[in-house]
Order: C-alpha cells, then structure tokens, then sequence
C-alpha cells in the first residue's frame, strides 16, 4: 500500500526532552512532544540545569536547586511568552507555521533558611498537526485520509527543597497533569456517500513525583563544584477509542466503542556536573530515559532507548557595575539526543542550540530576559518529515528583595 504525503498543515497548538518544540509533526505519535519544565535560565543553557545552583534565578531542572536563591531575595515571580517559526520539509514538498503563547508561570519562596518551596504551571505535551494523505485501500484507489490532532496536557506542580547539610540538599516536585488530547483518523471514499471516522481521545487527571539531589564541592577562590541527579518513576495513561461512520451530510449512522488504549512514559534518571564562580558558570548534563521498555500503538514505529546530552554557559553581570552593559548576563548552550521513536525503521536525532541574555529592570529588582532557540527533529529519508524551528523567549522576571537600590549611569 503506497503512502503518498500530498498536504499537511500544523494548527497552533497552545500549551501552558531537549528543549520544548510547541508544534510538530511527530506529535502525531504517542502522547505528542513531550515539554520540559524549564525556567528562562534553562533555556538559555540548551535546557542544562542538573548542576545549576543560582542565587537570583530559578532552575526548574532540579528541585534540589531552589534552596540556592540568596538573601536579598524574599520571592520570585517568573512568566514567559514565545514566537515559534518552524518549516516542515519533505523531499517534494514544504510548509511552514507560526505561533505563540505561554511559556510558563512561577512563584518562589521560602518557608524557613533551609526550606524553599515554588508552585508553577507549564506545558507537559503537545499535540497539533493536521496531515492529508492519498491511499489505496484494496481495490479501491483515490481514498483521502485526513490524520488530525489537538489539545495539550499541562502541570500545575508544587516544588521543595530542603537543605539537608551544609553542602548537600534534596528536592521533591508535586505535579498535577491534567488535559485532554485528541487524535482522529478520517476515511472518506470517492464516489461514495459515507466516510468512516476513527477517534483515539485522552483526558487525564494525574498525579506525577520526580526528585533531585545537589551536592557542593567548594574550592578556593569562590569556585565550587556542583554535582546533581534527577529521577522520574514514569507515569501511566488511559485513552478511550470510539468509531463513527457518517453520511454524506454528516449524519451519523453507526457508532461503536473500540478497545481501551494505555499510554506510558519511562522511567528516567539523570546526573550533571557544573563548576560555579563569581561571575559564570559551566555546566553540563546526561539523561537516560527507558523508552525501549515501552509499546506504542502505531504501525511501523518502534521505541528506544534515549541518551540526552546538553551543555551551558553563564556568564553573570555584575551588580556593582557603573554601567548599565555592564550588569547584563550572557546565556549560551547546545543539546543533543536520539529521538526515541523509530519510524519507517529510520533513526534520527533532535538537536539545537541557544543563545540568550538578561537585562537588569527597575532598580537591579527584575529583569527582562531574550532568549533565541533553534532546534531540528526529524529526516527526509523514507518520506519522513524534517522540521526546523526557530524559538524567540521573553520572561520577565520579578523579585522582591530585602536590600539598597542599584542605580546605572
């Protein structure tokens, strides 16, 4: 049976593993694009964060991380927006989408000097695509196939970090996911007055644990080595199925309840190591997900095992500076990973690079935050799709701090 791609077009999807890609193609599988929960620091070190400790800025990659904000600091207000240009290519055929929305939204605060606390919303996963096709079915040729999906699962979570010793310190996130992602495969006949209609729909209330651990080597000169690990248990997820088939105007003749589905994510692990100064920080992380162990539900795609790699840079601007430029802080960072489908019995990778910087607001008490990403997913070879996506960020950042006003000349 011949698979020839002739339209596809990708609705926005709106949404409160590497770096997160909002809308994409490869959503059509699974759960969709899986998001990482990450702060306007992790995304501009290429989703780096396992290591990180920061005084003033959040690290949503470990929640051993929170007790790291220092005095001045009383509490932290986080929000931020995104633009997304992607392009989807084949070998006979391009598009491409734009969009934006909501990032994510984060409050910080301390309960007592060694426990610190955060409660958020962020994106979870993603789905939007819309992908036209013409098959053959027997002996009947010309049948339009219309592959539709949409709707996200978000997190609300309630993060915790306690100081354990001196050096060592210990983090648990709560989240609650909840959504509703839709998936339909429609089959409309030519010459005939009757379409068939395939819907696959998830809703999901679900409770979800991961935790963390930072341990601080301290050297001389106010250097340190940060060493961190991550872990997340996995999760489980039902999806109910229903079959319609309709007439030519739409009526609905005939309705049937199919099989119920499970969806399942890994089990995953991580550890990163960062070496911490005055004014930067270099840091890199590696994470293991079992994807491998896993079933998934299409035809012609097999699950693997995923290694994500990603590094990053800080440089930190000084508070005391005498000019403004001079109190602006430098983000940089790459990541890299094998996609952890194959499809078509094709392998590819998901890579990409940032680049992002800080700007001092309103008396050194805030900032405003830029960052630029560009990631690629996918291949060309079989028929399959690659997408290229470029992300521009803006958080803003506000904290309420206990201390004297800076002033810039």
């Amino acid at each position: 049976m011949k698979f020839l791609l002739t339209v596809f077009f990708f609705s926005c999807g709106i949404a409160v593993s590497g770096q997160n890609i909002f809308n994409s193609p490869y959503s059509v599988y699974g759960l969709g694009i899986m998001n990482s929960r990450l702060s306007t620091l992790n995304r501009g070190m290429g989703g780096t964060g396992i290591a990180v400790r920061d005084g003033y800025n959040l690290n949503y990659v470990n929640p051993a991380s929170y007790g790291s904000i220092v005095s001045p600091v009383s509490s932290i207000f986080e929000m931020g927006f995104y633009i997304e240009h992607s392009s989807y290519n084949t070998n006979e055929l391009s598009e491409s989408k734009t969009n934006g929305s909501l990032t994510n939204m984060n409050y910080w605060f301390k309960f007592s000097p060694k426990w610190s606390s955060t409660v958020g919303l962020s994106p979870f996963s993603s789905v939007s695509y819309k992908i036209n096709s013409t098959r053959t079915l027997g002996s009947v040729q010309n049948i339009d196939y219309t592959y539709e999906g949409n709707g996200n699962i978000s997190q609300v979570y309630w993060g915790n970090a306690f100081s354990i010793l001196k050096n060592l310190s210990f983090g648990l996130n709560i989240s609650y996911l909840f959504g509703t992602v839709s998936k339909t495969e429609s089959i409309d006949i030519l010459s005939q007055a009757s379409s068939l209609v395939f819907e696959n729909k998830i809703n999901t209330n679900k409770i979800n644990l991961d935790a963390g651990m930072q341990y601080v080597i301290p050297f001389k000169k106010n250097r340190s080595l940060v060493v961190g690990i991550v872990g997340d248990n996995g999760i489980d997820f039902k999806a109910s199925q229903k079959n319609y088939l309709y007439d030519g105007s739409a009526d609905t003749l005939a309705t049937s309840t199919g099989k119920s589905l499970k969806y399942k994510l890994p089990a995953s692990v991580g550890i990163g190591l960062a070496l911490h100064s005055t004014r930067s920080i270099i840091a890199s992380d590696l994470k293991f997900e079992s994807w491998g162990s896993l079933d998934f539900h299409e035809v012609d795609v097999e699950a693997h095992d995923t290694w994500k790699f990603s590094a990053g840079y800080l440089y930190r601007g000084n508070p005391d500076a005498t000019h403004y430029l001079g109190a602006v802080s430098l983000r940089a960072g790459v990541h890299l990973q094998n996609y952890h489908l194959q499809i078509k019995e094709n392998s590819f990778s998901w890579w990409g690079f940032t680049a992002g910087a800080s700007m001092p607001m309103f008396d050194n008490r805030s900032s405003i935050n830029i960052t630029y990403s560009f990631d690629q997913l996918g291949t060309l070879t079989n028929g399959l799709i690659l997408q290229r996506s470029h992300q521009f960020m803006v958080d803003v950042v506000i904290r309420d701090l206990w201390g004297g006003k800076r002033k810039f000349d």
